[in-house]
């Protein structure tokens, strides 16, 4: 058994931290959560004990976009995607570990090359590697005739085609199916809310899914495919940077979720895209826009979670953008916590702290409803009730 004894405890639940804050796991379960349990037998032998003072011990955190064969912290995306199979499997595990000292317990894959996510996934449940939790979609798809889309397995403009890769999908085992319905923003000469799939093309992909139990995501950042992509039954909106009032009027009325992903476009880490100063300049407007259009999703109390796009290591970053554009810290933490967790259909087992959820845990160094930046000061993360980071006492655990 291990027993974890911090400040203060943000379970996922309840709207404010308890203090002190306790967790007695065994096993892969949480036994107790609340105040320290304190009473006989709780440092019997056999029971680790962790005091952790200072600290604030709250749920694991999901990052609900990422991918493994790529790292959004460099640039020459496509290069990456398409290393050789061994190279590609060794850099996927390096980025995965270092999501797990971030925090990120459960991270949502959204397409990779060759079947990696999907073998990645069945390593570590397997026990055979140590990494974040994964939900994979498998194959992405996406036209031919749009830009970007470096994990892209399939290109087409056929819907048959479409329905038949998302079967072979579901058969493969994926979680979730993943298209790309406009451009990117990596070509300053594409215009990033151009749109190249419609109703018909969505919703091929979304018939055999639905009738799998599984939902359909799309990249998808404006213009006139966002009308489409809701009318053909998408389920998850993937950045949605540039959506007009009127994009976020349908969203309200479809309850569509949004994976809210900053940091890879303003964020000091993401290095996807161009850095000589025209393109500086450029992706500086784009990513003011992109910030708008997060705040009017806050403002409005739309279904939002939030990714990171394989910015590995940063998903804290994120939910700090949420407070600086308003939101609430509890609600920012729950967007990365909880309400994942729900999105994920998972809700009884992960997301929060309570008895008989699985035990992973984060403990940070400070309290995170004073300071959102506390998250990014990981001191210790538990997945299952098995201890995959502890930093060291002497170490700085924010990377300084």
């Amino acid at each position: 058994m291990l027993r974890l004894d911090a400040d203060r405890l943000i379970d996922g639940v309840a709207d404010r931290a308890s203090a002190p804050g306790s967790l007695l796991i065994d096993g892969d379960r949480i036994a107790a959560a609340g105040r320290p349990a304190g009473g006989p037998g709780t440092d019997a032998p056999g029971i680790l004990h962790i005091a952790l003072p200072g600290c604030t011990l709250l749920p694991g955190f999901t990052d609900f976009h990422t991918h493994a064969g790529i790292d959004t912290r460099r640039g020459a995306l496509s290069a990456q995607a398409h290393e050789p199979p061994a190279v590609s499997a060794g850099n996927a595990l390096g980025r995965l570990q270092d999501d797990l000292r971030g925090g990120v317990t459960t991270a949502r894959l959204c397409g990779d090359l060759g079947g990696l996510d999907l073998r990645l996934r069945a390593e570590i449940d397997a026990g055979r590697i140590v990494g974040p939790r994964l939900v994979v979609a498998g194959r992405a798809i996406k036209s031919p005739r749009g830009g970007g889309g470096a994990i892209v397995s399939v290109t087409t403009d056929d819907a048959r085609e479409i329905g038949r890769t998302v079967e072979a999908n579901l058969a493969d085992g994926a979680d979730f199916i993943k298209l790309f319905v406009s451009d990117g923003v990596g070509d300053p000469a594409r215009e990033p809310t151009a749109c190249y799939y419609g109703e018909a093309q969505v919703a091929a992909a979304v018939r055999p899914a639905r009738a799998a139990g599984r939902r359909v995501a799309a990249h998808l950042l404006g213009g006139s495919g966002v009308a489409d992509a809701i009318g053909g039954g998408l389920d998850v909106i993937e950045h949605g940077w540039f959506f007009t009032d009127a994009d976020l009027d349908l969203v309200a009325r479809h309850e569509t979720l949004i994976t809210l992903t900053l940091g890879v476009l303003c964020g000091p880490y993401g290095h996807a895209f161009g850095d000589t100063p025209a393109e500086s300049e450029r992706l500086a407007r784009l990513g003011a826009a992109a910030q708008e259009t997060a705040r009017k999703v806050i403002a409005r109390g739309l279904r939002y979670v939030v990714g990171t796009d394989a910015v590995h290591g940063h998903l804290t970053d994120e939910v700090a953008w949420l407070v600086v554009l308003g939101e609430a810290p509890m609600r920012a933490i729950q967007a990365a916590t909880a309400r994942p967790a729900a999105e994920l259909g998972m809700a009884d087992r992960l997301g929060t702290l309570e008895a008989g959820r699985l035990a992973d845990v984060v403990a940070v160094e400070g309290d995170p409803l004073a300071d959102i930046s506390a998250l990014r000061r990981v001191r210790l993360v538990v997945k299952g009730g098995r201890i995959v980071y502890h930093a060291g006492f002497g170490e700085r655990s924010d990377g300084a």
